[in-house]
């Protein structure tokens, strides 16, 4: 049996029940004003092993194959089990295969939780996957994958030189940046040294087969970083890790080799009334300068959650909110949710895909489409 057989053979398939046929819940979100709700497009599997799935990132193959990359678990937490997972579909994201673990972390093995991941698309076609693994603040490390069939077989990469305990996380996605390489961007994390916070970026020169070692491109206290390269300079975006409903932009105009980074207006509307989470953001295909920006607003009151669409020029980085989504219907039980990312179809449709669910138990993966 060759090497990528094994490693074919050796992964985890869940198999969930179909929900295509069935209506949506009463608390599924939907878009304001009488619009499209969310629909299950990979189910909780029936295994409450990996039930708990999370942190959905989305690309599209040069075939037009989309595959979705994310956590499946238990719950979010420090030995929730989470592990990365992959989902693939041919049909334009009506349907995706059940769950495919990749590498499973848990109480006993050498990290108990994968807390995210990291996808793109690399120049020789290949997709290129890397996920953190943690055990708390005890240690941390990055594994990688790659495919060249569109996500049906992943071969592991080299990724030494970013753990253990030399980076933290890895986030977002991952894209090529002119004399640098495929790029990929993460915050550090306990007990990683010489860096414990702030933002790292990390490069490949041969297409996501091997990584180079992480630098750091910002020392401010920031998380879940995004990537994108418009107008020929890199933006990333990065969720404050303290004060609440903050966001931080980077800017580089040298291919990365020195950053600016300052306080941004993104941020939740109506400051304590909401936590922010991750942001998602794109550049506008229709009209290369501007860019999409996602913030996901979660309540801590009776408030909705919601999903936030802002707009802003590459070049004089002035965000202005546009308008919600999505709305998440508050409600007990079926309470988290977001960490919504995009991919186009075309002209101005997108699918957006995003997670809901409970803290603890059964989440899915959703989507619905929208108009930018």
């Amino acid at each position: 049996m060759t090497a990528l057989l094994v490693i074919f053979s050796l992964s985890t398939l869940l198999a969930a029940p179909s929900r295509a046929a069935e209506p949506p819940p009463v608390w599924a979100a939907r878009v304001p004003g009488g619009g499209a709700i969310g629909r299950v497009v990979v189910p909780a599997p029936g295994n409450a092993r990996f039930a708990h799935l999370s942190w959905p990132k989305a690309v599209r193959a040069k075939d037009g194959t989309i595959v979705l990359a994310y956590i499946a678990g238990t719950f979010h937490g420090t030995h929730g089990g989470g592990s990365p997972a992959v989902s693939i579909s041919t049909d334009g994201g009506r349907t995706f295969t059940p769950p495919r673990v990749l590498r499973e972390f848990a109480k006993g093995r050498d990290y108990t939780q994968s807390g995210n991941v990291a996808l793109g698309v690399a120049e020789d076609g290949a997709l290129v996957l890397l996920a953190m693994a943690f055990d708390d603040d005890a240690g941390n490390n990055i594994f990688g994958w790659r495919s060249t069939d569109t996500g049906r077989i992943w071969t592991p990469t080299d990724t030494s030189a970013l753990g253990p305990d030399k980076t933290g996380s890895v986030f977002g996605n991952i894209i090529e940046v002119p004399g640098r390489g495929l790029t990929a961007l993460g915050h550090y994390r306990a007990p990683s040294k010489p860096y414990s916070k702030g933002i790292w970026m990390a490069s490949s020169k041969d297409a996501g087969k091997s990584w180079g070692e992480a630098v750091q491109i910002t020392d401010v206290s920031a998380v879940e970083p995004v990537l994108i390269r418009a107008e020929g300079r890199l933006i990333a975006f990065l969720r404050a890790k303290s004060l609440a409903g903050t966001q931080f932009v980077s800017v580089s105009d040298d291919g990365g080799a020195t950053w600016k980074t300052e306080r941004s207006v993104l941020g939740t509307e109506s400051g304590a009334l909401y936590n922010v989470v991750a942001p998602c953001a794109v550049v506008n295909p229709q009209k290369p300068g501007e860019v999409f920006v996602l913030t996901t607003e979660r309540s801590k009151t009776d408030l909705p959650g919601r999903i936030w669409l802002w707009k802003g020029d590459a070049r004089k980085l002035d965000w202005k909110r546009e308008r919600v989504l999505l709305e998440f219907p508050k409600e007990k039980t079926q309470n988290d949710l977001g960490y919504p990312w995009l991919v186009h179809v075309e002209g101005r449709r997108w699918l957006m895909f995003y997670y809901h669910g409970r803290g603890r138990g059964a989440n899915s993966i959703w989507s619905v489409e929208v108009e930018l």
